[in-house]
């Protein structure tokens, strides 16, 4: 069945069906766009149907309407024709997916629509380490020569289909009010209203486990993680099992229906897994691993067309890709090449590295002044997320997949956190105990470990997690004073 096309000037908008979408109309009724994915604007309001609410840019300005773009949270584009020019932006990590060909004037979700011939390989890469070893495509490269994906901090001129980067902004870096507690506060209250928008009119289903993401998640969704529909734990290997027992009880602390679905419980034909790959390869335009709940069929479990509600983004305030801080380790880009898994990282060496740096340098110098010391999280924004999340979660076409804290105003936020601070764990374990101090004893993965028959007992628990939490309890103290404790009772 052929998908319908919207036209917008002289282009054409093909939409899948399932998609939410939203024409931008101007004040006097105008329309000057398209909205499509899941977005939440900074009022908390869905982006859906008829909306008024972005500026046009021909009335107000490039800079207004990209203030309104900072503002949206989710997984989303948006192509605007203005007569100041045609442009595409997307989300902060381009998790919609965007590639386009230049020759063909084609932009498109993955490689697979934006073709309508055979893949000319890109010469840069062993393909192998993508189709067999978890290698990926990077620096915004495709498996097509020709092709290229969007830099997510960049919009895409649909008229000379050139990338210009709008963001950072000068002021997009900074703690809210200049406050820690107030930022995470602010932090706390968007991604409340962010759930709560998008649980109003989408079936949702939240994965938990045992690690910081997920129950960030649940912490920072407040009340609002009362309109998700249900949680649960993919259960694929034994490290699974205590992501398991943990995640049942975050869920009962939290008051919302939890399912495990174990692979034990579950067989799929191995024709069902085939065609199940295939179609993933398809939606891809190349092969790379399916994960391990698609081979083993426990993504099936998840209702179609379920909106799942995962952390990826919530990585930055735990600066996972800081393993080396300051301006030293910045200069030295032979590791951030390492980290972006071109090919695995014991087959990276110098032949990789130096075929790779000068693209990699070109695109470190492109960051402005304000920007520089945040360099390895911007890397793992726009380089890594849009690689790996930007490519994989358009051919997972049962579920519309996400993350509830992908926005820029949040992002920026969390980066004007002291990188060493986020990368120890501290900023994760302030904002849980900020808004969800009962879920304050339950251990991480980490503090649990292969002893799983303790997390039914609590004096086990409380010498688990002791340590922790009394370094939280120190910080809580220096952050706050002795203001009257506020959080969202879970």
């Amino acid at each position: 069945m052929a998908v319908p096309a919207h036209k917008i000037g002289n282009w054409f908008l093909y939409i899948g069906k399932a998609l939410t979408r939203a024409r931008l109309l101007s004040t006097d009724g105008v329309p000057f766009g398209y909205l499509f994915g899941i977005a939440v604007d900074d009022q908390g309001a869905l982006v859906e149907g008829d909306y008024t609410g972005a500026p046009s840019p021909d009335a107000k300005g490039w800079d207004r309407f990209e203030d309104w773009v900072e503002g949206l949270t989710g997984r989303w584009g948006v192509v605007l024709i203005q007569k100041q020019g045609t442009r595409l932006y997307t989300d902060a990590s381009g998790m919609i997916g965007a590639v386009y060909d230049a020759k063909t004037s084609t932009v498109s979700a993955s490689l697979a629509l934006c073709l309508t011939r055979d893949v000319v390989d890109h010469p840069d890469y062993d393909h192998s380490a993508i189709e067999e070893r978890g290698a990926k495509y990077s620096l915004f490269d495709t498996r097509d020569a020709h092709v290229r994906r969007m830099n997510p901090s960049c919009y895409l001129d649909l008229e000379t289909f050139h990338e210009t980067r709008f963001w950072p902004r000068p002021d997009s870096i900074q703690l809210e009010d200049g406050s820690l507690g107030e930022t995470y506060d602010w932090l706390g209250q968007r991604t409340e209203r962010v759930f709560y928008a998008i649980a109003k009119r989408h079936k949702c289903w939240l994965p938990l486990s045992g690690g910081q993401d997920s129950r960030l998640l649940l912490a920072m969704a407040g009340q609002a993680r009362l309109g998700v529909e249900m949680s649960y734990t993919h259960i694929s290997n034994y490290a699974n099992r205590i992501d398991a027992t943990i995640a049942k009880r975050l869920a009962q602390i939290a008051g919302i229906k939890h399912e495990v679905h174990d692979k034990r419980d579950h067989r799929t034909k191995q024709k069902r897994a085939r065609v199940d790959a295939e179609n993933y390869y398809t939606a891809l335009g190349f092969k790379m691993p399916p994960s391990a709940e698609m081979k083993n069929g426990l993504h099936l479990k998840i209702p179609r067309n379920a909106v799942v509600l995962r952390g990826h983004q919530t990585d930055i305030i735990r600066a996972v890709f800081s393993s080396r801080i300051g301006e030293r380790a910045r200069n030295n880009t032979r590791w951030q090449v390492l980290r972006l898994l071109i090919v695995p990282q014991q087959e990276f060496n110098d032949d990789i590295w130096a075929r790779f740096r000068p693209r990699y340098e070109a695109w470190l110098n492109s960051i402005p002044d304000h920007a520089r010391k945040n360099s390895t999280d911007l890397m793992f924004l726009e380089m890594y997320y849009s690689s790996t999340v930007g490519c994989m979660f358009p051919a997972f076409y049962r579920n519309f997949w996400m993350s509830p804290f992908n926005g820029r105003a949040e992002i920026g936020r969390v980066m004007a956190i002291d990188e060493n601070y986020r990368h120890e764990g501290n900023a994760v374990h302030d904002i849980v105990d900020r808004f969800a101090p009962n879920l304050n004893e339950v251990p991480f993965d980490y503090e649990l470990g292969a002893a799983i028959e303790n997390i039914d007992n609590p004096e086990a628990l409380k010498e688990l997690t002791r340590p922790r939490r009394e370094a939280t309890d120190v910080r809580r103290a220096e952050i706050y004073g002795t203001e009257k404790w506020r959080h969202n009772s879970v």
